[in-house]
């Protein structure tokens, strides 16, 4: 009977171990680990900013759940959630056990997309002004690359095919984004001290001490901000100026025959801020006085632009302004390119005038038609400069001052230009401008 109970005993202890075993093996098979947990997600994001990331278990079992909450949980096979980019957490389970996954959802960047607005803090749009933004893309071939804009506030602005229009002066922040979460912010100030750039031939002429400290402080930043925004020393940047002056400020500014420069060339007086400007900025408030060269003031002097001064070359008072030279040094000199103090003429015996700085180019017709012009390219004649601010198919444009102040004029590309009285060369300023080509566009609009 002992023996029996000892056997007995025995297969039990058998079977219990081997139960045990099998258990074990059973629960081995089915016990839960991390390094089984594969998370995965496409690059792009949902209307919400958020990932559509998917769960799966490398060995999967009829009955694994998971949740991101420990509350809800669905079957591992349609383990997909929405969830942002930063650290989440998983929870997978099955009838054995639970185990919780910590991971990070991170951005990754398909390509680099940029505007001309990268180059500037803000910037400043005319009321009832418009912006194109161009931007360039370094994306995979045949990536979808549509933005999608997102406006902190509706009331100053409207964003239509990106594009911006200014419905009321304010401040407010854009947000241009990609489908893989890539962004860029952009600070818009929309205000009426600007207009917008077109050929406005019911501007009025400036009149004296039009503006407050603070208004010619905020013109000049509008100025040094298009001038950023295309390239400061380049083509782009004295276009900017130019197109500023006769195109975005909104009054005229008088033609001044200048009392003198400031080198001496043996033929004027040594004269600083009168007819022209040798200063950053525009010339509206007699705060720009502290930079002037002190004992180099005529009799009259110094004024503000529009304000009477003294005209030695005419004999009068004028209101003051620009020459034409004056205003072209004034334009290169804010775009970032400073020629120095230096006129329009041909004068033999002074080798720095804006006439020497290349070889002059007839207008003919044959020029006009194959010539290699460009928008920013100086244009004039003895004794009068200009610089070209547009050119379309059918005409050029140039801003010149001349007796009735500073205009934006049109001409006749191919005919007109060819008979005018006014200006009969170009000088190409290809490898002139110092800093190269920048940024811009051969209209305004």
């Amino acid at each position: 009977m002992k023996k029996i109970v000892k056997y007995i005993l025995i297969m039990l202890n058998i079977i219990s171990l081997f139960c045990i075993i099998k258990f074990s093996i059973l629960l081995n098979k089915n016990i839960l680990h991390k390094n089984n947990i594969k998370i995965s997600y496409e690059n792009k994001l949902n209307d919400n900013n958020e990932y559509n990331v998917n769960i799966k278990y490398r060995k999967p079992t009829s009955s694994l759940f998971c949740s991101i909450d420990n509350k809800k949980w669905i079957n591992i096979n349609n383990c997909n959630f929405n969830l942002k980019k930063g650290k989440q957490t998983i929870y997978i389970k099955n009838k054995y056990n639970k185990i919780k996954y910590e991971f990070e959802i991170k951005e990754r960047y398909d390509g680099t997309f940029t505007s001309t607005l990268d180059n500037v803090d803000e910037y400043y749009l005319a009321l009832n002004g418009t912006k194109k933004i161009n931007f360039k893309f370094n994306y995979p071939e045949n990536y979808d690359t549509s933005i999608k804009w997102e406006i902190e506030n509706n009331d100053i602005i409207e964003l239509k095919d990106n594009t911006i229009y200014g419905l009321k002066n304010g401040t407010t922040y854009i947000e241009a984004k990609l489908k893989d979460g890539n962004k860029k912010t952009y600070k818009i100030i929309v205000t009426d001290l600007i207009i917008p750039p077109d050929i406005n031939a019911k501007k009025q002429t400036l009149t004296c001490n039009k503006y407050t400290k603070e208004e010619n402080e905020l013109l000049d930043k509008i100025l040094d901000s298009r001038v950023k925004e295309a390239g400061y020393g380049t083509r782009g940047g004295i276009i900017a100026a130019a197109r500023f002056l006769s195109l975005e400020f909104p009054y005229y500014i008088s033609y001044f025959a200048e009392n003198g420069r400031l080198n001496e060339h043996g033929l004027k007086l040594h004269i600083d801020g009168e007819g022209r400007y040798y200063h950053k900025g525009l010339y509206l408030h007699e705060s720009k006085f502290d930079t002037l060269e002190k004992n180099a003031s005529s009799k009259s002097g110094p004024k503000i632009w529009g304000c009477s001064l003294y005209s030695i070359p005419m004999n009068r008072n004028q209101s003051n302004g620009l020459d034409c030279s004056g205003f072209v040094t004034w334009a290169m000199y804010n775009g970032g390119f400073d020629v120095g103090d230096v006129g329009a003429g041909d004068f033999k015996e002074i080798n720095d005038d804006l006439s020497d700085m290349g070889k002059h180019n007839a207008l003919t017709k044959e020029y006009m038609k194959n010539g290699n012009y460009k928008v920013g390219d100086f244009i004039g004649e003895n004794g009068h400069a200009a610089l070209i601010i547009g050119i379309d198919d059918k005409n050029i444009y140039t801003a010149e001052s001349l007796g009735a102040g500073l205009r934006a004029k049109t001409y006749d590309r191919y005919e007109g230009i060819t008979y005018s009285a006014i200006v009969d060369y170009i000088i190409e300023m290809d490898n002139i401008y110092p800093n190269g080509e920048g940024n811009y566009e051969n209209m305004w609009y």
